[in-house]
């Protein structure tokens, strides 16, 4: 499918970027994680938010972040998590 792009939607910001510049975080709370799709931007913004994170084999990227975190209150959006 020459010509034919994948846009992903940042699930911070809302911004439209090529799939393969989205990165796959994993923010765990406990032993729950949830799984976003973040644009550069956001990356680097979440990697200077939180101290520690780890690199793991992803779900849908061949590589995943993961950040432990408090609460689902402090995943990096507005949406409630189910």
């Amino acid at each position: 499918m020459q010509g034919h792009g994948t846009l992903i939607l940042c699930d911070a910001c809302g911004r439209a970027v090529p799939d393969q510049s989205s990165k796959e975080v994993l923010y765990q709370v406990n032993k729950v994680r949830y799984r976003l799709e973040l644009c550069p931007t956001c990356l680097d913004a979440e990697m200077k938010r939180h101290d520690g994170h780890r690199g793991i084999p992803g779900f849908r990227k061949r590589a995943a972040i993961v950040v432990k975190i408090a609460s689902s209150d402090d995943l990096p959006r507005t949406v409630t998590p189910g």
